[in-house]
């Protein structure tokens, strides 16, 4: 399956979106619309502060920071980054997790395979969260479906039993729809493998002798 696009500037959506997003500003002036239209504005995921600013100074609309939460949490459109940072699935975060532990799930099944923790902190980051990986790794240690061993690799039960399992327990996807979970895998497989990857030619370089432009050798 390829990713939903919006119909009108193509920006990528996830299920939540309805097939349109913001582009063209708020269909009402709801606090719920309007800071979703800031969201979409946005080339990176916000601070509360932020969407709170732009609201007021790009539609006229003054909330409060709590308010400003009290519409962004529950609303599955905005994809949560850390500790009141949200943005939308084109800026990187995955649709549906809340927490660390949940987005890690998340990556573990898309991978298909077991991940050394520092992995997971680096595929995470890329998808755009924000933390600091004592927040990760505790996250983890008290999760009931991730294991883990001393070696520091986490793992994820896999198939189609964990599967629905994630779906009934993170909302990534609408309850009415729930065969696009596989979408929103797959395209969370692809970013990991692409995270992965990078990861690894980083650390070549930072293996390679001749890194700083210099050959010592006669």
């Amino acid at each position: 399956m390829t990713a939903l696009e919006c119909d009108r500037c193509g920006a990528i959506l996830s299920d939540w979106e309805q097939g349109r997003c913001a582009c063209k500003g708020p269909s009402n002036e709801t606090n719920r619309e309007v800071l979703y239209a800031v969201a979409c504005a946005a080339d990176e995921p916000l601070h509360i502060r932020d969407y709170v600013r732009a609201a007021e100074r790009d539609f006229g609309v003054h909330m409060s920071s709590p308010t400003a939460t009290a519409v962004l949490s529950p609303d599955r459109r905005f994809c949560w980054a850390s500790k009141g940072v949200y943005g939308l699935y084109r800026h990187g975060p995955l649709p549906g997790p809340r927490t660390l532990e949940q987005a890690t799930r998340i990556v573990l099944v898309a991978a298909g395979r077991p991940l050394n923790y520092e992995v997971v902190d680096f595929c995470l980051k890329r998808l755009g969260y924000r933390y600091n990986i004592a927040s990760l790794r505790n996250g983890v240690y008290r999760s009931r479906r991730i294991t883990w061993d001393w070696y520091g690799t986490w793992d994820h039960p896999r198939g189609s039993g964990a599967e629905k399992t994630i779906a009934a327990e993170i909302p990534v996807v609408p309850p009415r729809n729930l065969g696009a979970w596989t979408r929103v895998r797959d395209n969370t497989a692809r970013r990991v493998e692409a995270a992965i990857a990078e990861r690894t030619e980083l650390l070549q370089a930072l293996a390679d002798p001749d890194r700083f432009g210099m050959n010592w050798e006669p």
